[in-house]
């Protein structure tokens, strides 16, 4: 029998395991930031359809307009592209900063 074993935790054990931990949340957080983030510039790109449809389909747009949503600020424009068909495109900046583009054409 060993009467030096108390079967218990040193103090080393538990710093090592509590650096592990750390070290676990130090490399997995800038993850997660980056995944919330591409998560929310797909809800902007969503709001960006959305718009797309609503200015092809349901409201004629004419010339430039800006549809502000919360800090996010949608640019859309319309153009003729010759005969019956026209070209709508909303642009929009993203949360990382790219600017973002998103067309379609309808028939008028």
């Amino acid at each position: 029998m060993c009467k030096k074993c108390s079967g218990g935790f040193l103090l080393v054990e538990a710093l090592f395991a509590l650096a592990l931990l750390w070290t676990a949340a130090a490399v997995l957080l800038p993850l997660y930031m980056q995944i919330a983030m591409e998560r929310n510039n797909l809800a902007l790109e969503e709001k960006s359809r959305r718009l797309l449809t609503i200015a092809l389909y349901e409201e004629p747009l004419v010339g430039d307009t800006a549809v502000a949503d919360g800090r996010t600020v949608f640019h859309m424009q319309a153009r003729d592209e010759g005969g019956r068909m026209w070209k709508v495109c909303v642009r929009w900046n993203d949360y990382v900063g790219r600017e973002r583009e998103r067309c379609g054409y309808g028939k008028r």
